[in-house]
């Protein structure tokens, strides 16, 4: 139940962290000059609407980017400065949330997800990408740690 719990807490840590890059990017205070005066703001809300979202450095160079593909899968990806991804939160077309994290090869190496019928799971993988290890709790709220050799095989199951 904790380890579940630590997994939820870490989305809505993610999902804050992504909501306050992209609220700052687009919510900036006023810097008018103070006698200057200034027409109140309306009180309709605004509302941007688009497919994707780029969030650039001062240099210029994609750092983050929010973006619906065709299929339906809604994302927001952060890179590095060298542009290499480095960690990305989406849910996917079938609805299944997902948190991935990258090594700086742009090589993934953890994904957290819950699947449609609400199994958490923890995968860690190696420097290419092959999943090693699962860490999950089953429909039953039982707790498993399986761990698998470079072809995939599962080697070991706990418990």
């Amino acid at each position: 139940m904790r380890k579940t719990q630590w997994l939820y807490g870490l989305l809505v840590f993610t999902g804050g962290l992504a909501g306050g890059i992209v609220s700052g990017a687009f919510w900036r205070p006023s810097t008018a000059v103070a006698d200057t005066p200034k027409a109140a703001p309306p009180l309709a809300q605004r509302v941007v609407t688009a497919t994707e979202f780029v969030l650039d450095d001062p240099a210029g160079k994609p750092r983050a980017r929010m973006s619906v593909g065709k299929d339906g899968q809604a994302a927001f990806a952060m890179y590095d400065r060298d542009q290499h991804l480095r960690a990305e939160m989406l849910v996917t077309s079938q609805g299944v949330p997902q948190v991935q994290l990258y090594d700086t090869a742009s090589k993934l190496r953890i994904a957290l997800d819950i699947s449609t019928d609400g199994v958490p799971t923890v995968r860690l993988m190696d420097k290419d990408s092959v999943p090693r290890a699962l860490f999950g709790v089953d429909g039953d709220g039982e707790p498993g740690l399986n761990f698998y050799a470079r072809d995939g095989k599962l080697m070991r199951e706990l418990p």
